[in-house]
């Protein structure tokens, strides 16, 4: 049997620890929030949610992976969703913060590769299925949300 302690560490070192909404709502100074009036701070207030969304997966898809190689499937499809819904998020808060959206062709191209990726990764049976931004980030060429 498997220890699932190793499993859900590395998930967390290659998952990252925010969403891409709470890195946007980080890169937002106060001020800017401020200027850019109430829809940008309720924007910024979702991050959060995202985040929670966000560390649950890391938790439940190694554990979920591990307790069933037949959910990888599924749980790859639900990660992409919820990534996409994520970096949805972000460009929406970039938006009511002023600033220009995420390109949607850019969004798509993460959530593939993300879900690429998973797949990859899932395939050596390391039970990971967990959103891999920062791996992806360091062989990005664009490297930017």
């Amino acid at each position: 049997m498997r220890s699932i302690y190793p499993v859900i560490m590395v998930s967390v070192m290659l998952g990252g620890c925010s969403s891409v909404s709470h890195q946007t709502a980080r890169d937002l100074s106060s001020a800017e929030v401020a200027n850019a009036g109430e829809p940008c701070a309720r924007a910024v207030k979702t991050a959060d949610v995202q985040n929670e969304i966000k560390w649950g997966r890391i938790v439940a898809t190694p554990i979920l992976t591990v307790a069933s190689v037949g959910l990888l499937p599924a749980l790859i499809g639900a990660n992409a969703a919820l990534d996409y819904s994520d970096r949805k998020n972000a460009s929406s808060m970039r938006e009511a913060c002023g600033f220009a959206p995420i390109d949607h062709q850019s969004i798509l191209a993460d959530v593939a590769t993300n879900a690429g990726i998973s797949v990859g990764l899932g395939a050596v049976d390391l039970g990971l299925g967990s959103d891999v931004s920062s791996i992806q980030d360091a062989f990005s060429s664009s490297g930017s949300n």
